[in-house]
């Protein structure tokens, strides 16, 4: 079974623990929770240009940091996804609970579905990757993307986005924080 991890929408907290430390983050963390899953209310971050990517452990649909799509100014989206993430952080870092996220490289992403095994993507009875099946994949991956390039990323000189083409991050009810497998 894996290993538990603390994780906030925006920011990984830690993972690869075992429950004992995760419990410990939890409680050092508790006092803190309403106020840093309610951040964005008042520091709105906008996502746009949906896309499909993947990489030997899961598939995810990913976005990028709006800068002025959308009928909005560069202005407008001056607080990044990036900012949020850093502001979170020093929450996190603040409550007293060490941040320590196995992504480097900041990400807005979806994750879509893990790869448990690699038996969908092996030569029958060979146990070898079959580069077939993986380029069909990636086929199915380009496909989804130009639909997603069509149908959801801002169209024309007014930047028209179709409703599902943005992520405002924490419009609906704040960030989500969660404890548990994965």
């Amino acid at each position: 079974m894996p290993n538990p991890n603390l994780h906030m929408t925006a920011l990984e907290i830690t993972h690869s623990k075992a429950a004992a430390e995760i419990a410990a983050a939890l409680e050092t963390l508790r006092p803190s929770v309403e106020r840093i899953i309610n951040y964005t209310v008042a520091h709105r971050t906008r996502l746009v240009k949906p896309a499909l990517g993947f990489d030997d452990q899961a598939i995810a649909l990913s976005f990028v940091p709006a800068a002025g799509e959308g009928r909005r100014s560069v202005y407008d989206d001056g607080y990044s996804y990036h900012h949020l993430r850093r502001d979170i952080w020093e929450l996190v870092q603040d409550s007293g609970v060490d941040v320590g996220s196995r992504y480097v490289v900041p990400s807005a992403h979806l994750t879509i579905g893990r790869f448990i095994t690699n038996e969908d993507f092996t030569k029958d009875g060979e146990g070898k990757i079959d580069p077939e099946k993986v380029s069909s994949l990636i086929e199915v991956i380009e496909e989804i993307n130009e639909w997603l390039k069509q149908d959801y990323w801002p169209k024309g000189d007014e930047g028209v986005i179709k409703e599902g083409g943005e992520w405002i991050v924490g419009r609906e009810f704040g960030l989500e924080c969660r404890t548990g497998t994965l």
